[in-house]
């Protein structure tokens, strides 16, 4: 190929000394092109194209009116998203003397997508080209949030590229971003298997308070709402009632500052900021909110600013703060990407950001690295380690976090209401206190064995039998708001409150964060119970509490846990041997048959209880197919699947099974079963079944 080259420059050369260079040059050109698109073309892209062909059309509204573009004008380009239902490559306008095969290659990979159309006018020369990117591969992508599409998501492997529904890449891996969501899954790695059909990652809305991690609020002094176990040092704050913003601290511009201690192990990969402020001056740096060496957000003779030793300041390019006048600013910095700032809920700029350091130092608030202390007063403020959306920190500026305490119109405050607060307040703790000492109830009662008949699926608000599920009070699904980890230490703490009463928090850190430091244990514990209080103080009456040195879960009256219901009959379903009542049992047998425990997790404590569980259904229902004579056929095929489910090779259960759906006519429900079983037998032992069933 380097040899072919060689002659082609040489005769290139000899054309541009012959006088008639310029009619030559462009022929050649055009032949040059050519003969490129059959060595060159799509060398990029790898592997065989296995999708649909590419589409040549003259117009794209013959096509569709919504579409990904990449319009290309003589030399010139524009990437344009107006949809994503197509991408289109448009080359009608194209200066094939300048767009050569490489070219156009390049241009692909800059933006990471592949057209599904090519618009031109249907030279000679185009088909060639996409023959050759039809042996290219590419995948069919999608974002959607409740089965519809989500509008303008960025991708981290395409930073150029923001679509709205499905749309078309040559990336090998994708990840997915936009602010105020989190997707699942985030990331995936496409491969010659999995290339079929389009990828649908799904979004999920943030909770306001998710990921908040520092939220001040002041009585005498100032305290962390988000976390008991903070350490916050107030210096020469002053705690003050301002009738427009209500309790406020005052900071006096030499030595006032509030230090979060235990704020130095927070290493931030995006980070949100608001508050509420009212400076007494604006001249010269004064420092909202600093962390050593990372970063400072501040104002600077009343610009915006976020500022960093190493790296560029970001500015807003006017002046946005005034003295002695309350405003809410709010900085949004996702490093390696945007610097985002907003002024009363609205986005005023937006710049490129840089990249942060990360130290282990605490968080200052009022003052910095510098000594840029701040002078005036301050309410609510608020610290995320995410990236709030416009939405956001609109919803912010105007109604605030519930958390934060009492927030005033400006109007003067009486006492009657302060009477009726008072009166919430002490209702609140007295139903609170009440609501704690309530014991895990079960939620159903016996039913006789003459009155059985098959049920259908149970509902409750927290399911672990066949599969882990939370519903809301209002039974709406809310598993998606538990991170694995977050999952993982709920399920530690309620498994653990059945069996044992609770779980010290030794225990679980020792399970949960193995070889971490005391204090980053009690971080990580502190932090992820928080954020799971949080969620059920929102959707649902249920509580981890500290108590006789233990964690446990507390649950309301009205909340219903299927795997709390089975521990009411069954005595303790994870340690003892139980005797099981024969009116018990058919309620048990129908929460068994919901499926087994946990299924879908696999963790190392959690094999130890799945396994002591399997035992105690064992030892308490086998027993009762002896007496099967006694039982009613529902009952009989009921109590025969719930042991199957606990052991899937339980001969005495399947043959009981088998009689029953023989005795009932199901022939062929009965031919099945043997042939199931006779498989799984043969998996599991590795040689055939030679008994005869039935």
């Amino acid at each position: 190929m380097t040899y072919i080259y060689g002659i082609i420059l040489r005769i290139e050369i000899n054309l541009v000394n012959s006088v008639y260079s310029w009619n030559y040059m462009h022929l050649f050109r055009k032949l040059l092109f050519c003969f490129l698109v059959h060595f060159t073309s799509a060398v990029c892209f790898g592997q065989a194209r296995i999708n649909e062909r590419i589409v040549i059309v003259k117009e794209v509204d013959s096509v569709s009116k919504t579409y990904n573009g990449i319009f290309i004008s003589g030399s010139n380009t524009a990437y344009v998203d107006n949809g994503s239902r197509y991408t289109v490559l448009d080359l009608k306008r194209a200066d094939f003397n300048f767009w050569n095969p490489r070219r156009l290659d390049s241009l692909l990979l800059e933006h990471r997508v592949f057209p599904d159309i090519v618009l031109s006018e249907n030279s000679f020369l185009v088909p060639r080209y996409v023959d050759s990117l039809n042996k290219v591969s590419y995948h069919k992508v999608n974002a959607i949030i409740n089965e519809l599409p989500l509008e303008n998501v960025n991708w981290k492997e395409l930073s150029k590229v923001y679509t709205t529904g499905e749309f078309i890449s040559t990336s090998n891996q994708l990840s997915p971003k936009k602010r105020g969501f989190w997707f699942s899954p985030d990331v995936f790695n496409f491969s010659a298997n999995n290339l079929q059909g389009a990828k649908v990652f799904k979004a999920f809305k943030y909770d306001l308070k998710e990921k908040l991690r520092i939220s001040i609020s002041y009585n005498e002094n100032a305290y962390n709402t988000m976390s008991n176990d903070d350490v916050l040092t107030g210096n020469d704050l002053v705690v003050g009632y301002d009738k427009v913003r209500g309790k406020t601290a005052s900071f006096n511009g030499k030595t006032s500052y509030i230090d979060v201690k235990t704020a130095t192990e927070i290493h931030f990969k995006e980070l949100s900021i608001t508050a509420w402020i009212k400076p007494k001056t604006i001249e010269g740096a004064l420092s909202i909110v600093g962390k050593g060496e990372v970063f400072s957000a501040k104002i600077n003779n009343g610009y915006l600013q976020f500022t960093s030793p190493k790296i560029k300041d970001h500015f807003t390019k006017k002046i946005v703060v005034k003295p002695n006048e309350w405003i809410h600013i709010a900085y949004v910095y996702i490093p390696n990407d945007k610097m985002f700032f907003y002024v009363n809920g609205k986005l005023i700029e937006e710049q490129k950001a840089f990249e942060i350091d990360q130290t282990n130092h605490s968080v200052l608030i009022g003052t910095n690295l510098w000594g840029e202390n701040y002078h005036g007063l301050m309410s609510d403020f608020n610290m995320w380690t995410r990236a709030l959306s416009d939405d956001e920190v609109n919803e912010v500026y105007k109604g605030g976090l519930v958390s934060n305490g009492e927030v005033y119109s400006g109007y003067a405050v009486t006492l009657w209401t302060v009477g009726i607060l008072l009166i919430l307040i002490v209702g609140l703790i007295l139903s609170k206190a009440v609501w704690g000492k309530k014991k895990l109830l079960n939620d159903r009662k016996s039913v006789h064995l003459d009155s059985y008949a098959t049920s259908g699926p149970l509902q409750y608000h927290v399911q672990c039998l066949g599969g882990f599920k939370i519903l809301s009070k209002d039974f709406e699904d809310i598993s998606h708001k538990f991170s694995p980890k977050r999952r993982e230490l709920f399920l530690l703490i309620l498994l653990y409150t059945l069996r044992e009463g609770g779980i010290t928090s030794k225990k679980l850190g020792a399970i949960l964060w193995p070889n971490f430091s005391p204090s980053n244990v009690k971080n990580n514990r502190s932090t992820q119970i928080r954020e799971i209080r949080n969620i059920f103080e929102n959707y649902l009456n249920l509580d981890i509490v500290y108590s006789d040195k233990k964690w446990k879960v507390m649950l309301g009256e009205d909340v219903k846990v299927d795997i709390v219901a089975l521990q009411k009959m069954m005595d303790n379903i994870f340690r003892n041997k139980s005797k099981v009542t024969e009116n018990a049992m058919p309620n048990i047998v129908q929460l068994i048959n919901q499926g087994t425990l946990l299924p879908n997790i696999e963790v190392d404590w959690l094999d130890e209880l799945k396994g002591q569980y399997g035992n105690v259904v064992l030892d308490s229902l086998i027993p009762f197919l002896e007496t099967k004579e006694t039982l009613s056929k529902n009952l009989l095929l009921d109590l025969s699947n719930a042991i199957l489910i606990v052991d899937p090779l339980h001969e005495q259960a399947l043959k009981v099974k088998l009689e029953v759906l023989t005795a009932q006519g199901k022939h062929m429900s009965v031919k099945k079963e043997i042939e199931n079983f006779m498989k799984l037998y043969e998996k599991f032992y590795r040689e055939p079944y030679s008994e005869k069933l039935i």
